[in-house]
């Protein structure tokens, strides 16, 4: 069953990205037809507003993925430590 799972996930790491973020039409089609258009830009976009504009704390971003949902709020971030972390190599 690994090899399944790491099979199915080397095959679709290229699109991951594309994908959650549905940047192009067949990411919308995959998104509503298989996940009820869950947009995850959305949710991304309301657990971020959590975190103030001028935070200047530790932070841990975990799991952190390829930072698509938070790279552009994490650089933003001038005066705060952020750890990023993800199980996977091929995600950081």
């Amino acid at each position: 069953m690994a090899d399944k799972i790491q099979n199915a996930y080397e095959t679709s790491k290229n699109i991951y990205d594309d994908v959650l973020t549905q940047r192009n039409i067949f990411s919308k089609l995959y998104i509503k037809l298989f996940w009820s258009g869950t947009d995850d830009n959305d949710i991304a976009r309301k657990v971020l507003a959590y975190v103030p504009d001028d935070f200047s704390g530790n932070l841990l971003d975990v799991p952190v993925g390829t930072a698509v949902f938070t790279e552009n709020k994490w650089s933003s971030l001038k005066n705060a430590h952020i750890t990023c972390l993800d199980y996977s190599i091929d995600m950081l």
